[in-house]
């Protein structure tokens, strides 16, 4: 890592009590940012603060937690309207998944899947920007996922929300990149997070066949492969060798996935 691009930062993540986020604090506080980070719980927080806490690099440095819910626009702004420094990367990382047959899931989970993942990426991203905007400088990164570039069997709910990030940080960066500001997306591969346990005992069992096929990363895997592309200025950041490859090959691999599927449901 290159010490200087974060040193003094102020970075704010979403979803920064666990898992991507929480990985990605822990780096960058080593490194010397000042860290917020936001999440629903209350008490992960509260541990999170501790764990990020142990890795300070200097004692000027700002640890901020804050209690919020991304999906909830005008609350956020309310929680946000704090003595807070300025933010210079915003991350979005605050995310969930439901997998399951698009038949048997409830109408509800499709909408609370897209209101967390993609509006609640919104809704942060409205909110900070023009701070970014008016000191003509400033980092947007958007979790995203590789089911944004391979529909998979089970995914009906959680791929068609990764696919709109990735469409928005497209369009975003056009945008902002006059401005001074500059915009990355995300695709992690499966990641050892409390969210991939939580998914993996929905996971329908053609799903969880197809998953085999792909090696798991640590968060802190992740988060590495995310500060490095960062450092480098990439627009598409994807973690991972077989990341890389699913990517490259997603025509061939994504046909492939599908004739499978197809053929296990005869």
């Amino acid at each position: 890592m290159h010490r200087n691009n974060y040193f003094n930062k102020n970075v704010l993540i979403s979803g920064g009590s666990s898992g991507i986020g929480l990985a990605l604090a822990k780096e960058l506080f080593s490194l010397g940012a000042n860290v917020m980070i936001l999440a629903r719980d209350e008490n992960n927080l509260e541990k999170a603060s501790k764990m990020i806490e142990s890795f300070r690099s200097n004692q000027d440095q700002q640890m901020i937690a804050i209690s919020a819910d991304v999906t909830q626009y005008k609350k956020l702004q309310s929680k946000l309207n704090i003595d807070r420094p300025i933010v210079d990367i915003l991350i979005n990382s605050a995310g969930i998944a439901y997998p399951g047959v698009f038949t048997e899931l409830d109408q509800k989970i499709f909408f609370d899947v897209m209101n967390t993942n993609y509006f609640g990426t919104i809704n942060l991203t409205k909110i900070i920007v023009p701070e970014m905007i008016k000191k003509q400088s400033g980092y947007v990164v958007n979790i995203s996922s590789l089911a944004a570039v391979i529909g998979i069997y089970g995914y009906t709910a959680y791929a068609p929300s990764k696919y709109a990030v990735r469409g928005f940080s497209r369009c975003l960066r056009s945008e902002l990149k006059s401005k001074g500001i500059d915009v990355s997306v995300v695709l992690p591969p499966d990641t050892d997070t409390p969210q991939l346990e939580f998914e993996h005992a929905l996971l329908p069992d053609i799903t969880r066949q197809i998953n085999q096929s792909g090696g798991i990363l640590s968060p802190e895997k992740v988060a590495g492969s995310i500060l490095n592309g960062l450092n480098k200025k990439r627009f598409t950041i994807i973690p991972g060798f077989e990341g890389k490859v699913l990517y490259l090959l997603a025509p061939i691999i994504g046909r492939y996935f599908f004739n499978f599927a197809v053929k296990k449901q005869k």
